[in-house]
């Protein structure tokens, strides 16, 4: 098992929600969604039996958001905010838009104001293990967007900021202490090469065919890693657990405490 560890200012200790596998932050709507849509018929799934959509999910570990933030925009105008005693010097940056300039979202009425989380987490990884940041995955945020990211976990010890860009339009919003915001993903390097041929229609057959044998989840029965070790449930239990890790865990997921550092403050510091 690999450890990924989080590492956050001993000052702030207990003040802000710890991240969590990703099989925690489980999104109401996907709670909401039958597992079928006709009772009767086991073969009607949803995409509550999709295990594709569900293991992209809960890969990694959610970063929840540590404080509650205000947002108003108006007309072009965007303020965010956070709370008056929010206890680190620094919560929120702008991001130079030159580094980005054009992009699909700049036509949007917020599209030319990245902005940038100033985030208390310094994350460390075993040599070899980069990690992935981006939105939560099959989440549907329409709020904001975070610009997705790899960064060598295992060499660069230093907190990783947030920097996104908002969606959400016009309007007063209120986001809460604890909301997903950054989804991360470890992942160990290595070299890939792509080689090309021809499908062998005989082996596609068998798993089509086999399929076919199956009323219901039969990837997940047949092909997928792990099999039905992990069912679409398992999100739903695990999700309705405390937030602070169990002794399970824990293998997985380590935090300590670091001296106080903001990162961001200084020059030149766009990660």
């Amino acid at each position: 098992m690999t450890t990924v560890k989080f590492l956050l200012s001993k000052a702030h200790e207990g003040v802000f929600p710890r991240p969590v596998p990703a099989a925690k932050k489980i999104p109401d709507y996907f709670k909401r969604v039958p597992p079928v849509l006709d009772k009767h018929d086991p073969s009607s799934s949803t995409v509550k039996r999709c295990m594709p959509f569900l293991d992209a999910m809960t890969q990694g570990f959610i970063i929840p958001l540590w404080a509650d933030v205000f947002v108003r925009a108006k007309e072009g105008d965007l303020t965010v905010s956070f709370p008056r005693l929010f206890p680190m010097s620094a919560s929120l940056e702008p991001h130079n838009y030159q580094q980005i300039s054009d992009h699909p979202l700049s036509n949007t009425v917020y599209g030319k104001m990245p902005l940038k989380f100033i985030s208390p987490w310094l994350i460390q990884t075993p040599p070899g293990y980069s990690c992935l940041f981006t939105s939560p995955l099959n989440h549907m945020e329409t709020r904001l967007k975070i610009l997705d990211g790899v960064v060598d976990t295992d060499e660069y010890y230093n907190n990783v900021n947030c920097p996104f860009i908002w969606t959400g339009g016009d309007g007063e919003f209120n986001i809460p202490k604890g909301t997903p915001l950054v989804h991360i993903i470890p992942f160990k390097r290595e070299e890939y090469f792509a080689e090309y041929g021809e499908i062998d229609e005989a082996r596609r057959g068998r798993t089509l065919s086999t399929l076919g044998t199956i009323m219901k989840d039969g990837y997940k029965k047949l092909y997928r890693h792990g099999g039905e070790e992990l069912t679409a449930d398992y999100a739903f239990e695990v999700e309705a657990e405390a937030e602070s890790p169990t002794e399970t865990d824990k293998t997985a997921v380590e935090t300590h405490s670091q001296p106080e550092h903001h990162s961001g403050d200084g020059a030149g510091s766009d990660t």
